[in-house]
Parts: C-alpha cells; sequence; structure tokens
C-alpha cells in the first residue's frame, strides 16, 4: 500500500537483510570497506546487518557469560550472575532434563545394570550448555531487533534454517554417536540408529515390509524436513507478523489526508496507545519465541538420543 503510493516510503524496511543504518555510523570508509568485502566474497559471506546482529549477541553472551564466569565466580551470586543463574537453572530442570533421559529407563529406575551405575540426568545435562546458549541466542536477536535502528535477524528465513539446520545436526550426529556406543560398532550403529526411527520391528513380510518402508520415509521425512521446517517457520513467521502487527498501527494514520489534520490526531492517539501495547506484547514474544524454539529442539534430541521402542 504504501510502496504504491509512489513516495518511495517502506515501512517494514527494518525487516530486509540491509546495512545502511550501520554504514551512517562508519561513515565512507565504513560504507567502501563493507562494500569490497561484499564485492569479492560469495553471497553467504557477505556483511549485512543481520550478520552485524548476529555478531553483536555472539559478542554480548560471551563477554557476559565470560565475566560471570571467571570475574564474579562467588558463593553468593549478584548482578549480572543473579540474573543469568536462574534462566541458566530453567533452561536444565524445566526444558533439558525433562526432554532427554537417560538410556534404557535409566531415569525411571531401571534398565540393564551398566546404565543403573550412572548419576541421575548424566545425558540431559552434556547437552545443557547448547540449549542455554541457543535460548539466549534467539532471545538476544529478537529483542535487539526492537531497538530502533536495528533489524531483527530472525525474520530472516535464512537465519531461522540455520539456527534449525544447527539443531538437526545435533540431534541427528548426537543419535548416531549414542547408537555406535550402544552397538559397540561403527556400521552396526549407524544401521541401528535408521532401524530405530520406525517404531516396530523390521520384517520381510511383504505387507509387514511394505509398512515398516513406509513409516520409515515418513520418519526419515521428518528427520531431515519436517521437525526443521517447523522450528525455522515458527520462530521466522512469529516475528515478522509481529513487526508487521506493530508497523501497521504506527502507519495507519498516515493513510489520512494531509489536509485532515483533526482526522489524523484522532486516529494517532488510539494508534500509537495500541503501537505501545503491541511492543510490550513483542517483548514478551520475543521471549517465548526463544524458549518455543529451545523446547522443542530438546524434545527432538531426547527422541532420537534414546528411541523409546
Amino acid at each position: 500500500m504504501f510502496l504504491a503510493s509512489g513516495d518511495g516510503f517502506n515501512p517494514v524496511e527494518h525487516l530486509y537483510d540491509r546495512y545502511t543504518v550501520w554504514v551512517s555510523f562508519w561513515g565512507a570508509h565504513g560504507e567502501s570497506f563493507i562494500n569490497g568485502w561484499n564485492g569479492v566474497m560469495p553471497s553467504f559471506m557477505h556483511v549485512t546487518q543481520h550478520v552485524i546482529m548476529m555478531w553483536l549477541a555472539a559478542a554480548i553472551m560471551l563477554a557476559g557469560f565470560s565475566y560471570v564466569t571467571f570475574a564474579r565466580n562467588t558463593r553468593v551470586p549478584k548482578g549480572l550472575r543473579n540474573f543469568l543463574e536462574p534462566i541458566v537453572l530453567f533452561i536444565r530442570d524445566q526444558v533439558v532434563r525433562p526432554s532427554i533421559h537417560n538410556p534404557h529407563g535409566h531415569d525411571h529406575g531401571h534398565g540393564d545394570h551398566k546404565h543403573d551405575e550412572l548419576p541421575p540426568h548424566w545425558l540431559a545435562d552434556k547437552f545443557v550448555p547448547f540449549f542455554v546458549c541457543l535460548f539466549c541466542f534467539i532471545a538476544l536477536l529478537n529483542l535487539m531487533g526492537l531497538v530502533p535502528g536495528s533489524t531483527t535477524a530472525t525474520s530472516s528465513i535464512f537465519v531461522t534454517i540455520s539456527l534449525a539446520l544447527i539443531t538437526m545436526s545435533v540431534y541427528a550426529v548426537g543419535a548416531i554417536v549414542m547408537s555406535i556406543r550402544q552397538e559397540g560398532g561403527v556400521g552396526a550403529g549407524i544401521f541401528g540408529f535408521f532401524k530405530n526411527l520406525v517404531p516396530c520391528k523390521f520384517s520381510w513380510k511383504p505387507m509387514d515390509l511394505m509398512v515398516w518402508l513406509l513409516l520409515f520415509g515418513i520418519e526419515f521425512a521428518g528427520l531431515i524436513f519436517i521437525k526443521p521446517f517447523a522450528l525455522a517457520v515458527r520462530l521466522f513467521a512469529n516475528m515478522t507478523a509481529g513487526h508487521c502487527s506493530l508497523l501497521s498501527f504506527l502507519f495507519i494514520n498516515l493513510l489520512i489526508p494531509h489536509d485532515a489534520e483533526t482526522w489524523r490526531i484522532a486516529t494517532g492517539i488510539p494508534t500509537v496507545f495500541m503501537g505501545v501495547c503491541l511492543y510490550g506484547l513483542e517483548i514478551f514474544i520475543g521471549i517465548l519465541q526463544a524458549y518455543i524454539f529451545t523446547y522443542l529442539s530438546a524434545i527432538f534430541l531426547g527422541l532420537y538420543l534414546v528411541p523409546e521402542h
């Protein structure tokens, strides 16, 4: 609608992967450096505003967690550590441990003797750092995208697909490694991993074989395509839709003709009020979507690491 008006104004420009705002801080030298870098590098290595936002989020995480780990490693948590420690404990106790169990049902008090000697949650605790990093990284990207002048990296489908592929790599490789350890060989472990995708026993009977192959195709598609696609699209769609809804309220009074100042004021007051309310909702949604992405990733990892059947 705004693009069709012919004035070149685009209210959703900040959703795009651009770098003009950041270049303005660096001046001509920054612009020439970025243009020169992007001119000689392949497209997947271009420096854009989404890339800078991800670098900034990673730098904030490294600085924050390094500070509370080494500089403020006291018995009584204070300051930043007092803020981060409940987040880490929440991800560990409410997301990772309920989703990932020890092999052979160790968490439920049964299984063979070898696995009964393992400490509780030993497998889940190995993945706590990964899921804490995943949650904090996505939450930071979502919240920094609400700062005026920045962009929301998670509103790019390529960013969310990359995050989903990282999750897929973790649960696929992790499940294969677990299967190799249990079977005692690389070949047997890889075969056991693919065999465990189907929740029924393999049989050469024609009807049983057809059902087994059908289920294998569905489960393999879920492993490679469906689960990563669901993770990527859910995060991308929610972040994009939230920003579009917010901008729709903020710019709706621009549709009023310029000579109707009274109507502009009458529409501007409620739209600004609704925009403030939606902005607060966007803060909540940014954290919620990071939690949902992390929680679903933990569920998928638990399903493949220790198959129930």
